[in-house]
């Protein structure tokens, strides 16, 4: 029998893009276009072993460039995973042999760094004290992207976000700093 599944142990890098991207700071509303990658590690299922793997995420970073609108204030935005994915519960799920179908659910922890947070914050028409460092935020809840395939690894398939990101700082995780509402990103193939 043929097995649709990828083989455990194999890593996979994917491409990603995320184009006009809302991101909300304080209540301004910026739109990005992010770009990068991510790498996964496909492992045994062990809920379900003969329908699905898991997947778990050994690389993941994508940027984008905040318009400067006239001025020498441009930043980055980059996000990057957290830490080592200890707990995988990314999945992919065969749900149909012929035709072959997929669902693949990603669940990601990722830091988000803001290169030029004077400028961005300014912009947002938030004061902020020590604007030359580094902004990092984090996730507040792990954030879930899903979608339905014809093949794996996806070729520039769309996932979807299912529920907003809250990027919040990690000494204040109950007050969100960035709300992204949609993350219409494409992976693979790209």
């Amino acid at each position: 029998m043929l097995n649709l599944l990828p083989k455990v142990g194999v890593e996979i890098p994917c491409s990603c893009l995320a184009l006009n991207t809302p991101m909300t700071i304080g209540t301004s509303l910026f739109t990005l276009d992010f770009k990068g990658g991510i790498k996964i590690r496909v492992e045994i299922n062990p809920n379900e072993p003969l329908n699905s793997v898991r997947l778990r995420v050994v690389g993941h970073k994508i940027s984008a460039e905040l318009p400067a609108n006239g001025t020498d204030d441009a930043t980055t935005i980059t996000i990057e995973q957290n830490d080592i994915d200890v707990d995988a519960k990314s999945v992919l799920r065969l749900v149909s042999k012929f035709p072959p179908k997929f669902e693949q659910l990603m669940v990601l922890s990722f830091t988000m760094t803001i290169d030029n947070p004077g400028a961005v914050l300014r912009g947002a028409g938030i004061e902020t004290t020590v604007p030359s460092e580094p902004l990092v935020l984090s996730t507040k809840n792990p954030v879930q992207l899903t979608s339905k395939l014809a093949k794996f690894p996806p070729k520039g398939d769309l996932y979807k976000l299912e529920n907003p990101m809250e990027l919040v700082l990690p000494d204040n995780p109950d007050t969100p700093i960035v709300t992204i509402d949609s993350f219409p990103v494409k992976v693979g193939g790209l």
